[in-house]
């Protein structure tokens, strides 16, 4: 009866070696490679589909590689973390801020934050750390009316965007509305963050020459079409103080009596962003 006890007792004594030779040969992650970083965030799509949930690359809001002043660029961002962040209501690292942009706004899932992919797109927001933060733009805060909208977003938006907000791959613009745009819990979704990023980017080839009111009047329109949901959005902003033009309803918030935002629609999530395992 102790024949196969005395057996696996062999096994393992010969087993062992090999697995600890094994363990101190597997490839473990390398420093950052900001070249790959770069092709990651300008092809996130076709560099990482399993974690792509829509048809936007990083590149589609920080224009420039992320370098163009007015389009929310890196310059100088690596220095600025950890940091605390209102909407998740906790210090968030440099890597914790990249997954939240890739769980709401290329609706995906979330990378390992200790992970190779997750490195070598550090590695890149690196080579920008010591560039001085461009100055802040004007934002526009303002209502918009989207029957105007409707009307400017057709001359203005549609030859590269598409009537029918999907995009155009072969002119590189990207979705605005619908399954391969950003999803409702990305920054874009909020009325003066868009309308703002209109405002001094937007057409591309004639950036700087819409009116405030114009861009505001677009981004209403654009925001009242469907778009990905965002799983768990309603813990966003646990300390109750959502900025005035947040899309969605939060637990906090209605605890504390704050107004609604109206119901916008919603469309069924392609992945699961895995955000669900945050420290909230």
């Amino acid at each position: 009866m102790r024949a196969p006890s005395l057996f696996r007792s062999i096994v393992s004594l010969l087993l062992t070696p090999l697995l600890i030779g094994c363990a101190e040969h597997a490839p473990a992650p390398t420093a950052g490679n900001a070249e790959r970083g770069l092709a990651l965030v300008t092809a996130f799509r076709d560099s990482l589909p399993e974690h792509s949930g829509n048809a936007l690359r990083c590149v589609s809001c920080h224009l420039d590689n992320g370098t163009r002043p007015t389009a929310m660029s890196w310059q100088g961002t690596a220095a600025r973390y950890p940091r605390y962040r209102a909407r998740p209501g906790y210090e968030e690292t440099l890597a914790r801020r990249v997954n939240e942009c890739i769980a709401r706004s290329l609706a995906g899932r979330m990378l390992p934050e200790d992970g190779q992919d997750m490195r070598d797109m550090l590695a890149y927001l690196e080579t920008m750390r010591s560039s001085p933060r461009p100055a802040p733009v004007d934002s526009v805060k303002l209502v918009g009316v989207a029957a105007r909208g409707d009307i400017g977003y057709a001359g203005q938006c549609a030859r590269c965007h598409g009537a029918g907000g999907a995009g155009v791959p072969a002119m590189a613009a990207p979705a605005v509305w619908g399954s391969e745009s950003y999803a409702i819990g990305a920054g874009m979704a909020r009325q003066y963050t868009l309308a703002t990023f209109i405002r001094h980017n937007m057409p591309f080839d004639h950036a700087d020459t819409l009116t405030a009111q114009e861009a505001a009047d677009i981004a209403a329109f654009v925001l009242t079409r469907p778009r990905q949901d965002h799983p768990g959005k309603e813990r966003d902003w646990p300390k109750g103080d959502p900025p005035v033009d947040v899309a969605y309803a939060t637990t906090a918030a209605a605890a504390a009596g704050k107004p609604m935002p109206p119901d916008r629609p919603l469309l069924a999530r392609r992945v699961s962003p895995d955000s669900l395992l945050s420290r909230r």
